[in-house]
């Protein structure tokens, strides 16, 4: 049995009736119309794979049809069916989108070929989509966390140019902003939002290339081409051929080099080091920094024409600083994400903990956030709260000591004198020298503090 389902369109019963039957033996799944809007509607409720279509039938014609249902399902094939003497029709019909071509009258051979020729052809198609699929969700789970969290005016907007800048999958994007803001998160986004996303996203370090290895590390090499050159290599473009290269700190590529990657965006060829020819790539630059590539220009560091070719779609990262609603969200996020799994309750932040963060100007950004939310996620697992109210190491202009408690009994020198000696003789097992040791005291000192209070050494032995 065959699982495609074919739409018969002739105006001649005779035709339908013969084309229906020989296909439905076949285990085809036969609808048939002899009307254009008959068809259409139902294509607008039926799974249609392959359309067979006379170029003349009445209300219009069949290569208005062919537009109409190219139109209203991105799926459907084509084979048109026509008589002698109409190839300036046929010929429209294939820039229209038709796959397939029968002269009438033809044979069932004939139609078995076409009908052969198209069905595997669908079914390449359906592999196609499934392989994209799946390369697009492996390309997530390589991606790791890439949730864009934040609800303040400034995410809204961020979340609109990476819209922008998805649906024109080929445009060059440069990414300002500070250290730390996540301009690698917005570039995968990016990615993940257009047509690429089934291809690779290759991130490159710019700042981490040696200077001499550049030209290989961004264009290849052939074998041979330098002394350690053993083998062949086909460097970044290559590499990310279909996809995206993302190139953070890109004010660090040597200015020498600069010429020849701008000859490689305009013109989709690189040229490996030792090679005498040219390869073409399709390749989407990313790029990021945290300077002022402007200002680069103007101090002769980098070349006008790269910068305004990859500015094309500029996007700014905002500081944390900037959306200070947003802290909480993300202090609450990050955190989840490190007690997940690691204990039965999860731990919140306290309200004083959360009024720290968000009067705290995050000078690492996000990643700094992070780096907290880690330090708060390990303190609490380890001594078991369920509430963080303090994270060790964390100093900010609003004080993150735990909060003082501010009761008449807390504050009384006489009630925090008492307390403090009791600790002592706990922690000395009553042991009266050893606990004079303790508060700085000598041991007469000590005696005399232990009848005001009347107090007993022997009672913590």
């Amino acid at each position: 049995m065959n699982d495609l389902s074919v739409l018969v369109i002739d105006d001649e019963k005779r035709i339908i009736d013969e084309l229906s039957e020989y296909l439905e033996s076949g285990g085809y799944t036969v609808y048939s119309a002899d009307r254009p809007s008959v068809a259409l509607e139902t294509a607008s409720c039926r799974h249609i794979d392959v359309a067979l279509v006379d170029i003349k039938l009445p209300e219009y014609s069949g290569l208005e049809l062919i537009k109409r249902l190219k139109n209203a399902l991105s799926g459907i094939e084509i084979i048109v069916m026509s008589g002698h003497g109409d190839m300036d029709s046929v010929i429209e019909a294939f820039r229209l989108g038709a796959f397939d071509y029968l002269k009438k009258p033809f044979s069932v051979f004939e139609l078995q070929a076409a009908i052969g020729r198209t069905r595997r052809f669908v079914e390449a198609q359906s592999g196609a989509r499934r392989y994209a699929h799946l390369c697009s969700q492996l390309n997530r789970e390589l991606a790791g966390d890439n949730t864009l969290i934040g609800t303040s005016s400034q995410m809204e907007r961020l979340r609109s140019d990476i819209m922008l800048a998805g649906t024109n999958s080929s445009s060059p994007v440069l990414i300002t902003g500070e250290s730390g803001t996540g301009k690698e998160l917005v570039a995968r986004q990016i990615h993940l939002s257009g047509s690429r996303s089934s291809h690779r996203f290759m991130a490159v370090n710019c700042a981490a290339i040696p200077r001499d290895m550049f030209e290989s590390e961004f264009f290849g090499h052939e074998k041979g081409a330098f002394t350690d050159a053993h083998g062949s290599r086909d460097g970044f473009f290559r590499s990310a051929d279909g996809g995206t290269l993302f190139l953070d700190e890109v004010a660090e590529i040597p200015f020498e080099l600069q010429a020849k990657l701008l000859r490689t965006i305009e013109n989709g060829q690189v040229r490996p080091v030792g090679a005498d020819r040219e390869h073409p790539v399709d390749v989407r630059i990313i790029c990021a920094t945290n300077r002022d590539l402007a200002t680069c220009v103007t101090e002769g560091s980098f070349r006008a024409d790269l910068y305004w070719r990859l500015a094309v779609l500029p996007i700014t990262v905002v500081p944390l600083r900037e959306r200070r609603s947003d802290i909480p969200l993300l202090a609450a996020y990050f955190l989840s994400r490190f007690l997940e799994g690691k204990q039965r309750s999860p731990a919140v932040l306290s309200d004083h903990v959360l009024s720290a963060l968000s009067a705290y100007d995050f000078p690492g950004n996000i990643r700094e956030l992070r780096n907290l939310m880690e330090r708060a996620a390990i303190h609490s697992r380890s001594d078991g709260t369920s509430i963080i109210d303090y994270i060790p190491g964390f100093v900010s202009s609003f004080s993150m000591s735990p909060p003082v408690e501010c009761s008449a009994e807390s504050l009384n020198l006489e009630h925090i004198e008492k307390n403090t000696i009791v600790k002592a003789l706990m922690c000395s097992r009553g042991v009266r020298s050893r606990a004079a040791s303790l508060l700085g005291l000598t041991r007469q000192a000590l005696d005399r503090r232990l009848e005001r209070f009347s107090l007993n050494s022997e009672d913590f032995r």
